[in-house]
């Protein structure tokens, strides 16, 4: 620590030279160590108070660990003044001790005042305590006074080195900031400019200083930039001001750069810290990205109507196509060979699964282009529906559906309605040969959201088709061992994005599934107490199930 202040042995013994402390002295001043040891802590109760008078010292003492190591700290320290030897030990000491009173938050004013304080109190008690020592060395005060000094001297060092290495390490930032750092004076004219500002508009900082900020900024009816009344004032307002300025390069271009302006004090008059980036990059990120944002609505507008209009337009020459291979099964059934049966039958069950697969085409591509307004829906009412057209289904499997409270949510009710019909209807389809179908669900609130979990007891999935069950028309099975279009989890996924949220699965293969997904809560709906409510309680006619 004293090579950084540069207090060589030579530069030490320069000091007490200049102070007058001889040798002597110093020996001399070992004489008051027993004398003050005893009396020392009435001085350290007589310092505490008076740190208590002030308020910015007070609080340092209002905690109770600062105040004990400050009082032991203390009573060593005014001993060690008189203690010696005032070697590079004893000086490396001290520097340490002003290092300390930084860290606490304690100000150089402070600590010399501790000083005179100290000198105050120890020239009292030398010259009235019958055990003096005064009487026999009556040079003693003012080699007190001498050393008092060089110690003091050595603790203010120790601030000036803090400051200067926290300047040192300021100004580093400042000069290696990947941003522009501009200091201004109250008139708006630069003082201090960081390196960056050449690679950014073309100027060093030596070309800057001493020059208006407004050289710099372009003017004029077509600029964004505010005026210097506005910035200031929402600085003053709001605490700083951030926004986006139009800087001229040295070249004569312009460019768009994102700033930041804090006032060094409350008054603007004292100045203001100006830092800014170049956004010349972003903004051709920002064009290239609206670019390929509306190149991929125009995309799914056109997918959706390709969708829309293939499904629709191939509705009536497919039911055609049915209509005359039904009419051949019906007409020649059994009357042809047995050959010409199967190839009946064929072409009316590939018929019917294309009419199927085109109507849940349709009814996919309608998500967001048919989807009603989203407004509160109460996903109980959408449940009971589900409920009520899954009813047969529920009936023939003896499904018994658990539920708790639901909350109400801001949805498309229709949409709601099907995505519960079709996670509860593959739970019933896809259920275990060992039992009857178990379905829970829940609801629980996640910040705006809330969390929906319809759980069963089924045959499960593998976690390696996590991903892929939520892909239009992707099957895990055969339509011999589940009929479906396969479309089902699919159009569960679109419905969900469409109102904001995500849905995903756990599952473990032969034990069950659970569906989970989120749906944006209608503002101002709280939480429901969770009543462990069962469907199976509910009157068939109302929640459309049966035991």
């Amino acid at each position: 620590m004293a090579d950084r202040l540069g207090l060589s042995e030579a530069e030490i013994k320069k000091r007490k030279i200049f102070l007058g402390i001889s040798g002597e002295e110093e020996a001399a001043l070992s004489l008051l160590r027993p004398f003050f040891q005893q009396r020392t802590p009435a001085f350290v109760t007589l310092l505490h108070g008076r740190i208590g008078d002030f308020p910015e010292t007070a609080k340092i003492l209002e905690k109770a660990h600062s105040q004990s190591w400050l009082r032991s700290r203390h009573s060593e320290y005014f001993v060690e003044l008189v203690s010696g030897p005032y070697d590079m030990a004893y000086v490396t000491n001290r520097l340490a001790v002003g290092i300390s009173h930084q860290e606490i938050g304690l100000e150089p004013e402070w600590v010399q005042a501790s000083f005179g304080l100290f000198l105050e109190w120890a020239g009292r008690i030398l010259r009235e305590d019958p055990a003096s020592p005064l009487p026999s060395h009556p040079a003693l005060c003012d080699s007190l006074s001498k050393i008092t000094l060089f110690d003091s001297g050595l603790v203010m060092d120790s601030y000036f080195m803090a400051e200067r290495e926290r300047m040192e390490v300021l100004s580093r930032v400042f000069e290696t900031n990947a941003e522009v750092v501009w200091i201004l004076d109250g008139q708006w004219v630069l003082r201090h400019a960081n390196k960056t500002s050449e690679k950014v508009v073309g100027w060093s900082p030596t070309d800057l200083v001493g020059k208006p900020v407004e050289d710099f900024l372009v003017s004029g009816t077509d600029s964004p930039n505010p005026s210097r009344k506005d910035l200031v004032a929402t600085a003053l307002r709001e605490g700083h001001w951030e926004g986006e300025l139009l800087v001229e390069h040295r070249n004569g271009s312009r460019f768009s750069v994102w700033a930041t302006v804090n006032l060094l004090e409350d008054d603007p008059g004292r100045g203001l810290i100006l830092e800014f980036r170049d956004r010349t990059a972003e903004k051709r990120t920002e064009r290239e990205l609206l670019l390929k944002t509306n190149e991929l609505l125009r995309s799914n507008r056109d997918l959706e109507q390709f969708a829309y209009v293939a499904s629709h337009d191939l509705q009536e020459p497919l039911r055609m196509v049915t209509s005359y291979t039904q009419l051949l099964a019906r007409r020649y059934q059994g009357k042809l060979s047995e050959e010409a049966d199967d190839f009946i039958r064929f072409a009316v069950d590939g018929a019917v699964r294309m009419q199927a697969l085109i109507n849940a085409l349709l009814t996919y591509s309608r998500v967001d282009t048919r989807g009603k307004p989203l407004v509160a829906t109460e996903t109980a009412a959408a449940l009971d529906q589900a409920l009520d057209n899954l009813r047969l289904a529920i009936r023939e499997s003896g499904a018994v559906i658990d539920r708790g409270s639901l909350p109400q949510i801001h949805g498309d009710p229709v949409q709601i309605m099907q995505l519960f019909q079709n996670l509860v209807g593959n739970a019933i389809k896809f259920r275990s040969p060992k039992g009857g179908p178990r379905i829970a669900i829940a609801a629980s609130r996640e910040g705006d959201f809330w969390r929906f979990t319809v759980s069963d007891n089924g045959i499960g999935i593998d976690p390696r088709y996590f991903e892929r069950i939520f892909t239009i028309f992707q099957r895990l099975h055969t339509k011999e061992e589940y009929p479906g279009t396969g479309i089902g989890l699919a159009l569960c996924k679109r419905i969900v994005e469409r109102h904001g949220g995500s849905i995903g699965v756990r599952s473990v293969p032969g034990e069950g599934s659970s569906f989970h997904f989120t749906l944006k809560a209608f503002a101002g709906e709280e939480a429901p107490a969770v009543s462990g409510e069962r469907a199976d309680e509910h009157p068939p006619t109302q929640k459309g199930f049966a035991s």
